[in-house]
């Protein structure tokens, strides 16, 4: 489904305009409105919003860089007074992800010390200026995945290594 661009206040925005979602972020088919009823992508890395009036909220990350800042040309578009216009970029790579401060007079802080560059964990509180969100990379659900996966295996070998053993003490 296409986009059109909208010159007005988009119907995604909240008071004082700040988006909801990425903008431009192509893994969304239409733009969620809070209390749309749509379903959100629970495993799609976002940052969340901790701090009022973003408290709650869910910034899609796109993959590789997305921009943050208050200019309207930023991927994460965070309307505060203590945002630089180009803020800092978040950037993922095969599922690993880093902060990197750019232009950011108030700087930038990953569990409140503060950085130029640093690597994320999912969890990890991120705070540009005094705006703070958590990071939310999606993948602790699939990171147990192979572990349970794992661990049948790991059973399945053990329970074949057992019979194994037990035929081996009858015929002998």
């Amino acid at each position: 489904m296409e986009h059109s661009m909208q010159t007005s206040k988009p119907k995604y925005a909240g008071t004082q305009g700040t988006l909801l979602v990425a903008k431009n972020d192509d893994r969304l088919s239409d733009p969620i409105e809070e209390g749309s009823g749509q379903p959100i992508n629970l495993d799609q890395p976002a940052l969340i919003g901790l701090t009022p009036p973003f408290s709650g909220r869910r910034f899609p990350l796109r993959p590789g860089k997305t921009a943050i800042g208050r200019r309207e040309d930023n991927d994460i578009v965070l309307t505060d007074g203590s945002v630089s216009s180009l803020h800092a970029w978040v950037i993922e790579d095969n599922g690993n992800y880093r902060i990197m401060n750019i232009l950011s007079t108030n700087g930038s802080f990953v569990n409140n010390e503060r950085i130029t560059e640093a690597p994320l964990k999912d969890g990890d509180r991120i705070r540009f200026g005094g705006v703070e969100l958590q990071l939310y990379t999606g993948l602790a659900t699939q990171k147990r995945r192979p572990t349970s996966r794992f661990m049948l295996a790991a059973v399945v070998i053990g329970l074949g290594a057992l019979v194994a053993l037990g035929l081996w003490f009858i015929l002998k």
